[in-house]
């Protein structure tokens, strides 16, 4: 007996203290291992997505779409052979889910609004709001709360509806004289461009609420548009251009890392209608901002001065020039 415990603590002792703590370390983890693989799994239940067409890898459906325009339509011919009032369609990275119950979208869109309340992230969507700055265009967050309640409280509300109502009304008459002077000029009478006519209405509405002017530059004897919209740069039809091409599809929306290389043209015509857009607007809103920062204006005539007098409770601006040219 003592030679064997005499053996034991020659042994001990010639074993390192760290060599003995890994050794413990190992025992415990081998322990834990043991009891893990002995006890009884429980089944991962997730949910699963609706149906839909088998995907092809990174690219998923986008060859199918593409070669069976137009998109809806194709989408239309999926859902039915599937035989469901909903399905599930990946396009690149993303998850297109079409419905056509009426049942399921009001779940979508009453029930379940706050989970889809957000704005897709688009090419054109970032493009035309700066970074997204706007509230129509900004995903949900902090900055589309804070434009919300900015828009709710001094754009669209009855007192600011009513102030605009002479601005309105005004050009409503120009509108009448211009189809008046329109139908004149042709001897006996003649036929009238509606589609042309509404179009730069719609604009001339627009910059008259916004910066309390007609036109960007001057107008015809007949109150039409001068040639500086109409010729040189177009505003209205790049306005109606970047509604247009606002949700288009973009390949690189689906696919981000072909973004740059503009595969489809769809990325140029955007940045062509934004810089037309901003080449005018953008010299009203500095020569505006400069005008209030001297203090050589003081009254209230437009939206563009409400949205650059809007203060906070330290007597801060609320919006930066950005976000007031994009809004």
């Amino acid at each position: 007996m003592e030679a064997s415990a005499a053996a034991f603590s020659v042994l001990e002792s010639s074993l390192p203290t760290s060599t003995i703590f890994k050794a413990l370390v190992l025992v415990v983890v081998a322990m834990v291992c043991l009891v893990q693989t002995r006890r009884p799994k429980r089944k991962m239940r997730t949910a699963s997505l609706p149906p839909g067409p088998v995907p092809w890898p990174i690219v998923g459906n986008l060859p199918e779409m593409m070669l069976n325009k137009p998109a809806f339509r194709w989408i239309h011919l999926v859902m039915k052979e599937l035989g469901a009032d909903i399905a599930c369609i990946k396009l690149g990275n993303v998850h297109v889910i079409p419905i056509t119950c009426p049942a399921i979208a009001r779940e979508v869109l009453r029930k379940q609004d706050a989970c889809f309340a957000s704005r897709p992230l688009t090419f054109a969507s970032e493009t035309f709001s700066g970074g997204y700055r706007n509230a129509v265009l900004s995903p949900y967050g902090d900055q589309w709360r804070k434009m919300r309640r900015v828009l709710a409280s001094e754009i669209f509300c009855p007192s600011r509806h009513k102030w605009l109502h002479e601005k309105r009304a005004d050009e409503a008459n120009n509108l009448t004289r211009y189809v008046y002077n329109l139908a004149m000029a042709r001897p006996g009478g003649g036929a009238v461009d509606v589609r042309h006519v509404v179009r730069h209405y719609c604009g001339n509405v627009i910059r008259r609420l916004v910066f309390n002017r007609r036109y960007f530059g001057q107008p015809q004897p007949d109150g039409g548009p001068g040639p500086l919209e109409v010729v040189l740069v177009q505003h209205v039809d790049a306005v109606f251009a970047s509604l247009g091409l606002l949700y288009a599809f973009c390949v690189s929306d689906y696919l981000p890392w072909l973004q740059g290389l503009d595969l489809d043209g769809h990325e140029k015509m955007v940045k062509e209608a934004n810089n037309i857009v901003n080449g005018l607007h953008d010299k009203v809103i500095d020569e505006r901002w400069r005008q209030w920062k001297n203090r050589k204006r003081q009254e209230l005539e437009d939206l563009l001065n409400v949205l650059i007098t809007l203060k906070d409770a330290e007597g801060k601006p609320v919006l930066t020039i950005e976000e007031k040219s994009k809004n």
